[in-house]
């Protein structure tokens, strides 16, 4: 039995998950009715809340993958782009820890990636620039991990050192090096400054239900608070922005009507699209606060993972 089918015969019909979700919501769905719209399939962000409310464990996000597997739209760019990384910057020194940037930190936040490669020079990690494959796994595709494992292995890397939530909970237990997250290891090796306002966080959806690295994030941030469990998702999620602009305007609206001194999250790309298309001014990151560097979440995207693509490893 697929995931449709598991869906519409499951489904009580309590509406929970439409109350739950904005993108539901506007079409007046419930989970069955969404199993029944292949039209809709790349209106899903993939945020993961319709499951978090769902007596019956069903799931919007696995309902809009499996219709995106069996009809992809849009895949060819991102296939070629992120398969096998066009912008990608990798090292030759043997390193066992590695500091792997992803594909946007170096775009929204470049200071804060540099004091990271900085201090993990200092620790001996080198670092490196490329995609975990999870944009091609989100839009309906095959997201090879062969390439990137041969480069790490090229580097005798056993352990990959994530910044970005996404990277981390898609690759973990997917590669053959273990995956820890950044604020795991600044605990390790005894870096980086308590924050000691109270801080507002926007949980991003890879981390927002499991809190795997929230809990290493707690012990520099002790007084937080969760204000935003209405906004379902940034707007990046899922590339669904581009058929559901309304939704995150609607998300946008709710973020400012709430209009908190301060948003902290620890995805890039929620910062990026909070302080560049919400126009929050108040964004803050935890990585770039942890590390007392002074940053705005870029608008120089391009310009700065370009920067990063010829970005020297020390020898």
């Amino acid at each position: 039995m697929n995931v449709l089918e598991k869906t519409k015969e499951n489904c009580i019909h309590c509406k929970r998950c439409t109350k739950a979700c904005d993108f539901l919501s506007k079409y007046g769905m419930d989970l069955s009715d969404f199993a029944n719209r292949p039209d809709l399939r790349y209106s899903c962000f993939l945020c993961g809340k319709c499951n978090d409310v769902c007596p019956m464990d069903l799931d919007g996000k696995e309902i809009s993958l499996f219709m995106r597997r069996k009809n992809s739209k849009g895949l060819k760019f991102v296939k070629f782009m992120k398969n096998n990384y066009k912008l990608r910057n990798i090292g030759k020194k043997k390193s066992k820890d590695l500091i792997f940037l992803g594909c946007n930190y170096p775009g929204f936040l470049p200071k804060t990636s540099e004091k990271i490669i900085e201090i993990g020079y200092e620790h001996g990690a080198d670092f490196s620039v490329d995609c975990c494959k999870r944009p091609t796994h989100d839009m309906g595709g095959e997201a090879p991990l062969e390439i990137l494992e041969k480069n790490l292995k090229s580097q005798s890397v056993e352990r990959i050192i994530c910044l970005c939530p996404n990277c981390y909970h898609f690759l973990k237990g997917k590669i053959y090096a273990e995956v820890i997250s950044v604020y795991e290891y600044l605990r390790e090796i005894g870096v980086g400054k308590k924050i000691d306002e109270s801080a507002n966080v926007f949980f991003p959806c890879s981390d927002r239900y499991s809190r795997e690295i929230f809990e290493d994030i707690k012990y520099f941030a002790k007084d937080y608070a969760e204000p935003f469990k209405s906004i379902g998702c940034c707007g990046l999620g899922g590339g669904a922005i581009k058929q559901e602009g309304d939704v995150v305007d609607r998300w946008k609206e709710k973020m400012n009507s709430l209009d908190k001194e301060n948003i902290y999250t620890y995805c890039s790309s929620c910062a990026g699209i909070f302080h560049n298309g919400y126009k929050r001014k108040n964004v803050k990151n935890f990585l770039t606060e942890i590390l007392e560097v002074e940053e705005e979440p870029s608008e120089e995207f391009a310009k700065n993972v370009m920067k990063y693509k010829f970005k020297k490893h020390r020898r």
